[in-house]
């Protein structure tokens, strides 16, 4: 669903990233997550077993033993959460090419209140619960487990993909060497919807994106999610490239 920085979602991750929307994509995923999940569950089931070995005598060191895994993963968890937390703007740099300069930029526009989001909902969620993908004034940041950001004018042709069960949007940049295959939590019957949204705000923000897996260039067709080195090299050297008419 296509949404303002009104939406509860947004808000959310404002106040996670200490009002940066990179950091709190960055900090929301990742092994210490799983980590720290992965103890409490573990903690769930041995401290009952543990106070209660501990209140029948069966032995202080052994009862206590059992919830040591448990607290090694919640305290190993936080360290690995924490450490990626502060690496988030050189984890940025490496991503997508941009100074620190640009993507402190960028943070900017996403705490504008001119962003718009587009939610869906995780695998099942019985109603919108993430935010899939962020339109500034110059920019489109994808949130998943590895963030896609780039710059709306530097976007040459995007389309939706079936292909797998994990991918969902292709996109062919100036930055990229070839199709870059994007992953979105949501429902895989719902993915078509959730990227036709994408595409619908990616076009309206700028015209010149190619909307769609079929393009031409001087007679020949060329598949996007399959051509995309070609493609790029097309563009590059300046040729017409069009949507296919069907």
């Amino acid at each position: 669903m296509i949404a303002s920085t009104e939406h509860k979602l947004y808000k959310n991750m404002m106040k996670k990233g200490n009002e940066s929307i990179l950091k709190s994509i960055r900090s929301s995923v990742g092994a210490g997550k799983g980590m720290i999940a992965g103890g409490i569950v573990l903690l769930v089931f041995t401290l009952p077993i543990t106070i209660l070995g501990l209140i029948a005598n069966a032995g202080a060191v052994t009862s206590i033993l059992l919830s040591v895994p448990g607290v090694l993963l919640v305290v190993f968890g936080i360290l690995m959460k924490r450490k990626r937390t502060a690496s988030w703007m050189s984890y940025y740099q490496e991503q997508t090419g941009y100074s620190e300069g640009e993507l402190q930029q960028i943070d900017r526009e996403l705490a504008s209140p001119s962003v718009t989001i587009v939610t869906c909902r995780t695998p099942n969620a019985a109603v919108d619960n993430h935010i899939a993908c962020f339109f500034t004034e110059h920019y489109m940041v994808m949130n998943g487990v590895y963030p896609y950001v780039r710059r709306l004018e530097d976007i040459i042709a995007v389309a939706f993909s079936d292909s797998t069960d994990t991918w969902c949007l292709v996109s062919l940049t100036k930055l990229d060497k070839e199709t870059m295959a994007i992953g979105l939590f949501t429902e895989t019957q719902r993915k078509e919807t959730l990227c036709r949204e994408i595409m619908q705000e990616l076009c309206r923000r700028n015209p010149d994106i190619l909307c769609g897996q079929e393009i031409v260039c001087d007679g020949k067709l060329y598949i996007l999610e399959r051509d995309g080195a070609q493609i790029l090299r097309l563009y590059q050297e300046g040729r017409t490239l069009e949507l296919a008419r069907r």
